[in-house]
């Protein structure tokens, strides 16, 4: 038995449209080539599949019980066509990721290595910049997915967590907070502040707790990188508000980590992509791989944890 899709295709038009005529516009053929995929399909089944008069179409009962049947077959062909021809699709392509500067240069470089191992074929760039500018990059469509933290209301974009963390004060070694298991927002206030630039996102989550915590916290000084701000801290010249993560960038530097409460504030770390727009076959592959990639690092990598301090 050889029955083919466009005899499949066939059957279900004139079931659906009840009428041979309807069912050739709808496929584009001629109506005698249609009616000759229908003969076919019945020769090859050995039973009418339907009952023709001048009026009207009908399904013969060996029709109807087939039909069903034949919706499923055509569907789970189709389908297995659509996903070869996809995975063909992403053997080759291009894929342009642009990240915040931590996750740019801890948990992507391994992301991007096993990927291009499973897609050799695949190009794929990794741009590391400003957290605020991502976001515009991504909307602008200069680049496929964006790579940072997650704001609540932020319109436009489709976003997945990839891991969660915390606020940490970060001080100097002999700082006197050091001897403190958690740190109060009010209390960091009292302290010279070293804040990122006032566009970051985590900077804008650091004003909120400072805000909650009914404190007025102006930063003595201001820098654009993390690990920056991590070195003026290691050099005494105040304390820090950051995700623990940035910690894996300068894992060297002496600056002890202590989890920042009242309020306690959880940062998401996600991808995001825009919402209107979907995305390539290479950058949906991307972003699907990504995901289970940090999914399978159970989250939050090893050094973010084994870095406090």
């Amino acid at each position: 038995m050889n029955i083919t899709l466009r005899q499949l295709r066939a059957f279900i038009a004139v079931a659906d449209t009840a009428s041979f005529a309807r069912a050739a516009e709808r496929l584009h053929v001629s109506a005698s080539g249609l009616s000759m995929l229908v003969r076919e399909l019945e020769n090859q089944l050995e039973l009418k599949m339907f009952s023709r008069s001048t009026r009207q179409v009908r399904l013969t009962d060996a029709g109807g019980e087939f039909l069903p049947l034949a919706r499923k077959s055509l569907s789970d062909l189709e389908a297995a066509i659509a996903a070869t021809r996809s995975l063909a699709t992403i053997q080759r392509g291009r894929v342009t990721v642009a990240a915040s500067v931590v996750p740019a240069a801890t948990v992507l470089p391994w992301a991007v290595r096993d990927f291009v191992r499973a897609y050799p074929g695949i190009q794929c760039a990794v741009k590391d910049g400003f957290e605020e500018e991502i976001r515009d990059q991504v909307r602008r469509g200069e680049v496929d997915l964006g790579v940072g933290t997650l704001l609540e209301d932020d319109t436009g974009l489709d976003e997945s967590v990839l891991y969660e963390d915390h606020l940490m004060a970060l001080m100097p070694d002999e700082h006197p907070l050091v001897a403190r298991g958690t740190v109060s927002w009010k209390e960091l206030s009292r302290h010279p502040l070293i804040a990122l630039t006032a566009a970051s996102p985590s900077r804008h989550l650091a004003d909120q707790a400072f805000a909650t915590a009914g404190v007025t916290a102006v930063p003595r000084y201001e820098a654009s990188f993390s690990s920056t701000i991590i070195s003026m801290v290691a050099a005494g010249l105040g304390v820090a508000a950051l995700p623990i993560n940035v910690r894996q960038v300068s894992p060297r530097v002496k600056v002890h980590a202590r989890l920042l409460v009242r309020p306690t504030v959880k940062r998401r770390l996600g991808v995001y992509s825009r919402s209107d727009t979907e995305l390539s076959p290479a950058a949906k592959a991307f972003r699907q791989h990504l995901e289970s990639f940090v999914t399978q690092m159970r989250g939050i990598p090893a050094e973010v944890v084994s870095n406090g301090g």
